[in-house]
């Protein structure tokens, strides 16, 4: 008997309870690999037809006819969270916990169609996850797949391209409950996200927390910045590559620079340089692309310290320059100053971004 059809018979009849008392009815498990379920963003398959997830901002899209809807994930840590979304409703939170775990999803009192969204929130640092199917109520069924737009955008960055600070919430009943700080971060929130429902495309986070070009916050250089985590499906697993031909965007934003100035300036010859041979890669995965060289939007011109926001702004005209590529641009971004004791933007500061980004891209790409 296959792993999958074993699981399937363990599944306990009563499942946990939904927010306001309600319970998930007794039903069955569909894999999270059914061709009826389409995924949007980076990914791994998984021997038991599970998905296996690391980057933040993947999305499952399905539809059901049923009145209970339910998931079985298997999470690394306690840090692992979902934006839950049904009928395009404000997305509710989930969090995970470490281990495997079955989580209601919707619940109703009659059964109908419905269309849900489910995406990871959570930043790569917080946890990896297999999310192994998900459970039909009784005398429910999957509805033929949603379809994605034609257009796709991908963003490649750090902390800022992850969405981290997006959702702060005043008396949160998280807070002082995480093993981290709180948890604030959400993909389904960041400027990329957020450009890509407007512009109605598909959207890749190609993002990590801490990470930069060619060093990360820390000044570490040894560790999986941009260039080792873009080639991956998983962003800390060398054995699980990805195929950049399952996903060729037609623009691609790169927002880095923030964490390799947190210790300091780099060197000017090894930081362009390592901009020009990241660019190049780009340009031979994506040939048809245009390309977004962002500012940061995080750093800033203090007095009486280093110039970093003008440095990297340098940087990124003289690595422009030297790829001598029509199709590759500079996104001028301003400085935004988060709230304090966080510098990261806020949720309207990423909706800033997107507008500031916005007609850059509808202008190069020819898109009304």
């Amino acid at each position: 008997m296959t792993t999958w059809r074993r699981l399937i018979l363990r599944i306990i009849l009563v499942l946990p309870p939904l927010a306001g008392g309600a319970e998930l009815r007794a039903g069955h498990a569909v894999p999270a690999q059914d061709p009826a379920i389409v995924i949007e963003g980076r990914y791994a398959p998984a021997a038991d037809h599970g998905i296996l997830l690391g980057f933040t901002g993947t999305t499952f899209h399905l539809r059901f006819h049923g009145s209970d809807l339910g998931m079985l994930v298997r999470a690394s840590s306690d840090e692992v969270y979902f934006d839950v979304s049904v009928d395009g409703a404000e997305p509710a939170r989930l969090r995970c916990h470490a281990g495997d775990g079955t989580y209601p999803l919707w619940h109703s009192g009659a059964a109908g169609d419905h269309e849900l969204t489910l995406t990871r929130r959570s930043e790569s640092w917080q946890g990896t996850c297999e999310v192994r199917g998900f459970v039909l109520g009784d005398g429910a069924w999957l509805l033929p797949p949603p379809v994605l737009p034609s257009r796709k955008l991908m963003f490649i960055g750090d902390s800022i391209t992850c969405g981290a600070a997006t959702d702060i919430r005043p008396n949160d009943p998280l807070h002082g409950h995480t093993a981290h700080e709180d948890q604030t971060s959400d993909a389904d929130y960041s400027f990329g996200k957020v450009l890509a429902r407007r512009l109605h495309a598909q959207c890749h986070l190609v993002s990590y927390g801490g990470r930069g070009l060619i060093r990360d916050w820390q000044g570490l250089r040894t560790i999986n910045n941009a260039p080792v985590f873009y080639g991956r499906a998983l962003p800390d697993d060398p054995n699980l590559p990805w195929n950049p031909a399952a996903y060729v965007p037609d623009a691609i934003v790169v927002c880095l620079g923030t964490n390799d100035f947190n210790q300091g300036v780099p060197d000017e010859q090894e930081f362009v340089g390592a901009y020009v041979a990241f660019v190049r890669r780009l340009r031979r995965d994506a040939p048809r692309a245009q390309i977004f060289l962002a500012d940061s939007p995080m750093l800033e011109d203090a007095p009486g310290k280093s110039p970093k926001r003008a440095v990297l702004h340098a940087y990124l005209l003289e690595t422009i320059a030297d790829l001598t590529d029509s199709h590759v641009h500079l996104a001028p971004i301003r400085h935004y100053a988060g709230v304090p004791h966080n510098g990261h933007p806020t949720r309207q500061d990423h909706e800033a971004i997107a507008s500031e980004l916005e007609p850059l891209l509808r202008r190069d790409l020819h898109w009304q």
